[in-house]
């Protein structure tokens, strides 16, 4: 049975795939501008990706500062 620091470290690792999804993502939109339609604003859609990478970051700290003040105990 997994204990509370086995669960944080499985959901970390979890957040550290979706950054690395996010973070694919972005550099594919930035590094090839043309392969989004026309229509689509690219500003906003960075905008959306960095959000989503400023969210999983500041989880993963979160996680981190969980972890730390448990083992601290």
């Amino acid at each position: 049975m997994a204990n509370y620091s086995d669960i944080l470290k499985g959901y970390q690792s979890e957040l550290k795939g979706k950054r690395d999804a996010v973070t694919v993502n972005l550099s594919v939109l930035l590094d090839n501008p043309t392969s989004i339609p026309e229509h689509v604003d690219i500003i906003v859609e960075v905008d959306k990706l960095v959000d989503q990478l400023a969210n999983i970051q500041e989880k993963i700290e979160m996680v981190d500062f969980v972890l730390k003040f448990k083992d601290s105990q």
